[in-house]
């Protein structure tokens, strides 16, 4: 309702030419109908859920990579790095449409270039217990999580551990709660978020940010920034200076930003993700994901 009530009070100042939905799940959706219906385009840099899947009919841009595409960086480093024999994707049908896009990614669509594939089901409420002993001849083996909820991917942690697997473990951002950070370490994890301090190509806008504010930026905040530079290109372009045409002049030509490159489909108006286009690798260390890579230096060598 704040979002429904803040989004009206933006369209009504004739100098507003964009907003930012910098916000959760929840609050920027609520916000899309708003704006569509004054033709001011909301770029969205967070939020990631079903209820945005009709932005390309609205005056709305999803300004990240979505979990309809899988966890893009993590089979990067499947691929790049660890090259496993044998990949297990656990699919938890809990939230079996969660997982969807991860099984598809590997089974569907074929991105995982190395060894085997499968999937083993668990059951929706069921324990992981079954799967975890089924790898327990072939501890090595790389598994991947396809589930977007931390307390089952927690459990499916523990159960690995409890069984002597060591092998690659990974998933999606949408696990990173509290109970999946305690019982997930050593897991590698997708996200559509830098660490600006840690990534070489966001470290001048840390600091600056830093002097600014007296604190280190938070998550999302170098993509809310990136938000406001392509604004600012759209508006700048001739005929991009009005609130109606600003979306289809963001849509015309690709941009650089210090998070991404800003491409998109022409038929799904989707970021296009294939180069630089806003993926990062995680992994999980001492209860907390740590920075370790943008998804194109994935495999590099370092100099």
């Amino acid at each position: 309702a704040g979002s429904a009530t803040a989004a009206a009070r933006l369209v009504a100042s004739r100098d507003v030419y964009a907003v930012i939905g910098a916000g959760t799940d929840t609050a920027v959706p609520a916000a899309v109908p708003v704006c569509t219906e004054a033709g001011l385009c909301l770029l969205i840099t967070r939020a990631d859920t079903d209820a945005l899947d009709v932005t390309n009919t609205t005056s709305s841009l999803i300004l990240r990579s979505t979990r309809t595409a899988g966890p893009g960086s993590v089979v990067r480093y499947l691929n790049r790095v660890v090259r496993p024999a044998r990949t297990v994707v656990v699919h938890d049908l809990t939230d079996a449409d969660e997982g969807e896009p991860t099984v598809r990614m590997v089974t569907v669509y074929g991105d995982l270039l190395v060894g085997t594939v499968e999937v083993a089901q668990v059951a929706k409420g069921a324990g992981f217990t079954d799967v975890a002993h089924g790898l327990a001849a072939h501890p090595d083996t790389a598994v991947l999580f396809a589930g977007g909820l931390p307390a089952r991917a927690a459990a499916c942690a523990q159960a690995l551990t409890g069984t002597g697997h060591r092998g690659f473990r990974g998933g999606d951002e949408h696990i990173l709660g509290t109970p999946f950070l305690k019982a997930g370490g050593g897991w590698w994890i997708s996200t559509g978020y830098c660490d600006p301090a840690a990534d070489p190509k966001t470290r001048t806008f840390a600091a600056a940010y830093r002097t600014r504010y007296r604190t280190a930026p938070p998550r999302w905040a170098a993509e809310a920034y990136d938000a406001v530079g392509y604004a600012a290109h759209g508006l700048a372009a001739p005929g991009g200076d009005q609130r109606e045409s600003l979306r289809a002049e963001l849509l015309r030509k690709p941009w650089q930003g210090i998070t991404r490159r800003y491409s998109y489909e022409s038929q799904s108006q989707y970021l296009e993700t294939g180069q630089d286009g806003g993926w990062f690798l995680y992994r999980v260390e001492d209860g907390r994901a740590r920075f370790v890579a943008r998804y194109d230096d994935i495999g590099k060598k370092k100099s």
